[in-house]
């Protein structure tokens, strides 16, 4: 079964309104397409890794769906909401014993929000609301599988997301086919609050402990600029521990920096090795993050494109 790349949405701070839109809720987790064959299910995150052996339940689920390809999101909630740390948990997951372990600790679920090829065939050339109509059809009700049938007051569904803590909304047209691989405004994502993906450059110490990481991103000459540092966040303390040291491994005394920060009697500089996610309220007239908050280590290099200005939300 051929792995397809997902189509991405275009990032906004204005809502689309009117009939040709419709929105879905944006969930905060690890992005997904799965097939389903008579060979069984396969799972792929975005980069095309596969990930079936991490979440069986959701293979499981999907197994009935023969011919079908699906385009969504794992997530983990927490007391009703997304909680990427823990889906991360199961995404990183390797070992067998683990992964049983996790299946019992933390239970995931299917987002599914597009549905893509329908008895062998592809369908992405449809209008977005026919497949929708399919997929609430037929999804509606199957265990691990949560579906989303598109609102048509895009902007209620907005400020009901933002009550309810959630990360925003994905605005739609209703016509809209799908291109694997593609990024265009006919999908467009609204978020009450923005992510990036950040280089660690050091830690700063406050008392004599690691008090909080420093992050920078890439602009377009490969140059790493200080945005802000990121306290533990909503790491659990062992795993907070442990990226501190991974990043300290990398350690080295010169600055990464193309401008020297301000804290740097108080760090210890790395090399921009590890990568992590973070949420962040908006950007400063200065070009640095307000209230950036660590969310998770990412499994990925902190490379010069993962880590750029660019990836970041405006």
């Amino acid at each position: 079964m051929p792995f397809f790349r997902p189509f991405e949405p275009i990032s906004s701070t204005e809502v689309p309104v009117g009939d040709a839109w419709i929105a879905q809720v944006k969930w905060d987790g690890v992005r997904a397409v799965a097939e389903v064959s008579g060979d069984g299910v396969q799972i792929w995150n975005r980069h095309g890794r596969l990930r079936t052996d991490r979440y069986p339940e959701i293979a499981s689920a999907l197994r009935p769906f023969r011919g079908c390809a699906f385009d969504g999101e794992v997530v983990a909630l927490t007391q009703g909401r997304p909680d990427f740390y823990r889906v991360l948990r199961r995404d990183r997951a390797v070992a067998s014993h683990e992964i049983e372990q996790l299946v019992r600790e933390i239970p995931v679920w299917y987002a599914v929000f597009d549905v893509v090829r329908m008895g062998g065939e592809w369908v992405g050339d449809w209008p977005l609301a026919k497949r929708l109509d399919w997929m609430l059809e037929h999804l509606s009700g199957v265990e691990h599988v949560l579906t989303s049938e598109g609102e048509v007051d895009t902007e209620a569904l907005f400020a009901a997301t933002k009550q309810l803590g959630l990360e925003g909304i994905v605005c739609k047209r209703v016509d809209s086919t799908y291109a694997p691989g593609g990024k265009d405004g006919r999908w467009v994502k609204v978020k009450h609050e923005r992510n990036a993906i950040a280089a660690v450059g050091g830690v700063v110490y406050r008392d004599g402990a690691p008090n909080a990481l420093m992050l920078g991103l890439f602009d377009d000459k490969a140059r790493l600029f200080h945005v802000g540092n990121a306290g533990a966040g909503r790491l659990p303390r062992r795993a907070w521990r442990q990226l501190v040291e991974r990043v300290l491994s990398h350690e080295t005394s010169l600055q990464p920096f193309a401008r020297a920060p301000k804290a740097v009697r108080t760090c210890r500089f790395a090399h921009p090795v590890v990568a992590v996610k973070v949420r962040f309220a908006e950007w400063t007239p200065k070009g640095t993050m307000r209230h950036p908050v660590l969310l998770a280590e990412l499994d990925i290099p902190a490379t010069p494109a993962a880590c750029s200005f660019a990836q970041a939300d405006p």
